[in-house]
């Protein structure tokens, strides 16, 4: 039984040999397969293309929306804000803040600035501080005040640079009958509301240009 099995198995194999090299040699055979072959691929890419073309025609709505609301969120996020650039352009002369941005001029201030042997420091700096309700130290004398009406900062400092070891900034004060004069001790000094104005539009890193003009 074994052998004949054998016998069996090997006449198959050998009949299945011969029929598929009839097949691979007959040029009609071959070409029919060929056909088939082509035309299951085309059938299989004609299929994907349709549930491409499906996918697309729903997704696009979607899409659209989502980038819609993306630029939406964008327009209302402080980070845009960020790209508008702004500075402060100090004329000491003139007595004048200017605040622009992108190098646009956005408003003008009226300022005190240095009284003689006080001068503000003329150069290029940027913001290094930012303080509401700042405690003020008298530069002579020492004298602590705390935030409050007598604090002749007011309520708001934006300190820019350090002059042989006093800071010197941009503040309110207490005393705005004195804002367009020289009366300073090196700092630039602002009407309350109109400092509190700029603080919130400027952030640590805002360019300050201070000019002699």
């Amino acid at each position: 039984m074994l052998k004949n099995s054998a016998l069996i198995t090997r006449t198959s194999i050998s009949l299945k040999q011969g029929f598929d090299e009839n097949m691979l040699t007959n040029p009609p055979i071959r070409r029919s397969i060929m056909l088939l072959c082509f035309g299951a691929a085309g059938l299989l890419l004609a299929a994907e293309w349709r549930m491409l073309q499906a996918q697309v025609e729903i997704a696009t709505p979607l899409q659209f929306s989502r980038i819609s609301r993306l630029g939406m969120f964008l327009e209302q996020s402080p980070i845009v804000s960020m790209v508008h650039q702004p500075k402060l352009v100090i004329r000491l002369q003139s007595r004048q803040l200017e605040f622009y941005v992108d190098d646009e001029l956005v408003k003008s201030y009226d300022i005190a600035v240095g009284q003689a042997d006080w001068e503000t420091p003329t150069g290029q700096f940027t913001v290094l501080d930012l303080r509401q309700d700042p405690l003020w130290q008298h530069p002579i004398t020492g004298e602590a005040v705390p935030a409050g009406p007598e604090n002749p900062l007011g309520s708001r400092w934006i300190g820019f640079t350090y002059d042989g070891g006093y800071h010197i900034g941009i503040h309110g004060t207490n005393q705005e009958d004195l804002v367009g004069q020289a009366v300073s001790h090196g700092c630039v000094r602002m009407r309350d509301h109109e400092i509190q104005e700029v603080f919130a539009e400027i952030a640590i890193g805002t360019p300050i240009i201070v000019s002699a003009n």
